[in-house]
Parts: C-alpha cells; sequence; structure tokens
C-alpha cells in the first residue's frame, strides 16, 4: 500500500510540474476528504454522547449518593440508566472507527517520508526533508484554531484542549521534515474545516438529541 501510495505521489508531482510540495498538499487533501464522511460521523457521535453525559449527569450523582455504600447497587443502577438512554460511556464503534484512520495515515507518512530529498523546495521552505520554523508555527495556530472551534465545548474544557493540542503538536513536529509537516497541516487544515462545520450546525447550547 505505501508503495501504491508513493507511485500516486510521483503521479501528482509530475502533473504539479515537479512540485512535490504541492503532491503532498494534494494528496493529503483528498485522503482526509476521502474520510470525512467518517470523521464527521465519528464527530455527530461522540457530541451526541456529550449531549447524554450532560442531561444524564443530575441523575447519576443522585445514584452515587444514594447507593453511596452499595457499589454493587449504583453500577446495576447506572446501567439501566444508560442502557434506558442508549448511552456507553466506554463508545466502542468511535474507537474502532478512529483506529481504522491510523493505518491509512501511517502509509500516506511513510510514503511521503520516502519520497523526500534534499533538493526539495517549496515557497519560502528550502528544503523539504529539513525542519522549517515557519511551518511549525502554522501546524500548531492550525491545532489550536481547531480545539477553539470544537463545537458544544466549555470555555474551561476549550482551554485545556488547546494547551493540550498545541503541547502535544509541538512535541512532534518540532523536528519534523518540512515535507511531513506539509501533511500534517493539509490534515490540520480540514479538522479545522470539518470542526467549523460541525460548530455552525449546532447550536452551543445544543438540547439532548431525540
Amino acid at each position: 500500500m505505501t508503495t501504491l501510495l508513493t507511485a500516486v505521489l510521483v503521479h501528482l508531482v509530475q502533473c504539479f510540474g515537479g512540485s512535490l510540495g504541492c503532491a503532498i498538499i494534494a494528496l493529503s487533501l483528498g485522503l482526509r476528504v476521502a474520510l470525512l464522511p467518517l470523521t464527521i460521523a465519528l464527530a455527530r457521535r461522540a457530541r451526541r454522547n456529550q449531549a447524554i453525559a450532560r442531561t444524564l449527569r443530575p441523575e447519576i450523582e443522585a445514584l452515587r449518593k444514594r447507593f453511596e455504600k452499595k457499589p454493587e447497587r449504583l453500577l446495576e443502577e447506572m446501567g439501566k440508566l444508560y442502557r434506558k438512554h442508549n448511552f456507553s460511556p466506554v463508545d466502542l464503534p468511535a474507537l474502532l472507527g478512529s483506529f481504522v484512520q491510523l493505518p491509512l495515515f501511517g502509509l500516506l507518512y511513510g510514503a511521503v517520508r520516502r519520497s523526500l530529498t534534499s533538493s526539495s523546495a517549496f515557497l519560502w521552505i528550502r528544503n523539504l526533508a529539513s525542519p522549517d520554523f515557519i511551518l511549525t508555527l502554522l501546524i500548531l495556530s492550525l491545532s489550536a484554531l481547531t480545539a477553539w472551534c470544537m463545537p458544544n465545548v466549555s470555555s474551561e474544557a476549550r482551554s485545556t484542549m488547546i494547551a493540550l493540542q498545541v503541547i502535544f503538536t509541538s512535541l512532534i513536529v518540532w523536528k519534523l521534515a518540512a515535507g511531513l509537516g506539509l501533511y500534517w497541516a493539509s490534515s490540520n487544515l480540514v479538522n479545522l474545516i470539518q470542526a467549523l462545520w460541525l460548530r455552525s450546525r449546532v447550536p452551543q447550547n445544543d438540547a439532548l438529541p431525540g
């Protein structure tokens, strides 16, 4: 599969007049757009579970107080409450859907890495095989904006998400080759557009879906 993606990347380089940077962006965006139906479905499922969890919070707290000294009965009653509302604190389908995407991105990552050479340049980037400070800042900005635009997230949680996104991303990309950084930036751009779309479709005070 990596060989196939590498061949597609080589073909795109030829289509873009020898520009490896354009080819990386096109291939990255193409894969992410193809996966949008899955990622949007997962995001909607997560939003639904968050709405149900917020709605059930008072009932769960009441059960905890009522059965504080009876943990087995508490688990039993919480299980009944979850089944009644078709809710699970561990969303296995969403987790499996997320894991399905990882091998695909890993293969694309490998294809891009195999195609990098020290003679490759793109826009202001002189060498796609070396890290680029400006590109790193762009990636961090996209990550922070995506976290900030997530729908149905409290201000406190949003601040935490932004901090975690920036810290986690910076640990990975600060020494990443610029060509791989273009792949990361393209993926983050799609994440941002998806978050903006979901945010525009759902009011911030979204109630429990019927």
